[in-house]
């Protein structure tokens, strides 16, 4: 493990720590799937595998295919321009509306 990766490990380690010594009840009801018992914990296997089942197979690719339409517009976009597009343009670009 590198030394970066090591401090990493370390301050999140203390952050935790410190944050569920902060707030107790949140610390409880964070670990609510250890007083399922064993009858609640195949539902809840269950339910996470899932889960992740349909992150990986739906979400991933779906944020993969739009981040590639995204630079797609951006590339469109600088040939037509000429310089580096705004974020609303690149929205335009992709038939969002965008409101401020």
């Amino acid at each position: 493990m590198t030394q970066m990766r090591w401090q990493e490990t370390v301050a999140y380690i203390v952050l935790a720590v410190v944050f569920l010594a902060a707030f107790p009840r949140l610390a409880y009801r964070l670990r609510w799937p250890t007083r399922l018992g064993p009858r609640g914990l195949v539902p809840y296997i269950a339910w996470r595998t899932a889960f992740l089942f349909a992150l990986r197979t739906w979400a991933v690719p779906y944020c993969e295919r739009m981040a590639e339409r995204q630079e797609q517009a951006k590339l469109e976009l600088r040939g037509q321009l000429g310089r580096e597009p705004t974020d609303n343009e690149v929205f335009a670009q992709l038939g969002f509306a965008c409101k401020r």
